[in-house]
């Protein structure tokens, strides 16, 4: 007669005997063979444990390699770099709000100049002094829509590179010597043509030659024609960005390593999407509060006013814009990268909740079934 979790043995007579009870596999002793599988089963859960989290580590640390790579490559091409940083005066010969700011600066050093002129009996003030800051005012738009004032830009930003990025860094690559402490403007070449054409222009239409000196005006860069931003403190950023290009090669190849050695060493590759993406869009982002923040400190200056404010204003936000533009795929990329990871991650996990379920429920005996594995007759 069978027996639910046994089987009965009958002898000759038709007796029973000893029931012989098969262990069910709830209640099944584990051998030495199942107890080294089982060990090493765990064994194998820790180790794919541990090289995820290194394939996440190394995942995202090659990709914010990777981006600040990117970043100090373009800094090279755009601002350490002679020619990238000549594009810049395209963008300024055509910029309106700094040319009102140069004209309305111009007109008031060179109406004061003009004040300090001896003209004999004629007091200037009143209509003549009315009449000749209009003249001069027209004169200045004369030489801003002039071929002259494209050149004279081209020489102010390439001559203020040249005293503040050329001699920047201390590594023997780059050849320098330091960048000066505080950023230095070299406004000089517009200075100075501004002078001869105002003077120029007011003996052709008055009759009357003046010996203008705007280089006695803080506003126009002072004797030197340099402005020095005090306190900018932009020596050692730009010293810092100098050292920092030459290794843009080493930093992005290095990232890219580093992203195909987590591919391959991590066992759930999903965690490399998500440390990648975490990486990338860390690195932009502190990118971009590095440079907002030197900007702001530059800007901060009390010694920087009037034009010299202007040119710094604009070449920054040129240089933040760019910037942003360089970084903006790195970020919204790495953003898009970590959701997805994130969200493969998520489905695995309720994948392999599912799956324990589902196990439990079809190799656990219930109680019932438990009392029931001897019948005795």
């Amino acid at each position: 007669m069978a027996a639910v979790g046994g089987w009965w043995a009958v002898d000759s007579m038709g007796l029973s005997k000893t029931p012989h009870v098969i262990p069910s596999c709830s209640e099944a002793p584990l051998g030495e063979s199942e107890l080294k599988s089982s060990r090493s089963r765990r064994l194998r859960g820790w180790v794919g444990v541990l090289r995820t989290v290194l394939g996440f580590v190394l995942a995202l640390a090659g990709a914010a390699a990777v981006v600040v790579g990117v970043t100090l490559q373009w800094l090279q091409d755009s601002l350490v770099d002679r020619d990238g940083f000549a594009q810049i005066s395209q963008e300024l010969v055509h910029d309106e709000s700094l040319q009102q700011e140069l004209t309305d600066t111009a007109v008031t050093q060179a109406s004061d100049a003009v004040q300090g002129q001896d003209l004999g009996a004629v007091p200037f003030s009143g209509a003549l002094k009315d009449m000749a800051d209009r003249r001069i005012a027209g004169y200045i738009r004369e030489y801003v829509d002039s071929d002259q004032y494209v050149d004279d830009w081209n020489d102010v930003l390439l001559t203020t590179h040249q005293i503040n990025i050329e001699p920047a860094g201390s590594l023997p690559e780059t050849s320098g010597d330091g960048a000066p402490e505080d950023l230095e403007l070299y406004v000089a070449p517009v200075v100075g043509s501004l002078e001869s054409h105002i003077e120029d222009r007011l003996q052709d239409t008055l009759g009357v030659r003046l010996n203008l000196d705007l280089r006695d005006q803080e506003g126009l860069g002072g004797q030197d024609g340099i402005i020095v931003v005090r306190d900018s403190a932009t020596g050692p950023a730009f010293d810092t960005i100098a050292d920092s290009t030459v290794q843009a090669p080493l930093l992005l190849w290095g990232g890219v390593a580093a992203l195909v050695l987590a591919a391959l060493l991590s066992r759930h590759r999903e965690w490399v999407l998500v440390g990648a993406g975490v990486g990338a869009a860390t690195a932009a982002v502190l990118a971009q509060r590095g440079a907002q923040e030197l900007t702001s400190t530059v800007l901060a200056s009390p010694d920087l006013q009037d034009v010299g404010r202007s040119l710094v204003e604009r070449v920054f936000q040129i240089l933040l814009t760019g910037m942003d533009h360089t970084l903006a795929p790195w970020l919204w990329g790495g953003v898009a990268v970590a959701v997805v990871g994130a969200l493969l991650a998520a489905a695995r996990l309720l994948w392999r909740s599912g799956s324990r379920d589902s196990w439990e429920t079809g190799h656990t005996l219930t109680q019932d079934q438990r009392r029931r594995r001897v019948v005795e007759i």
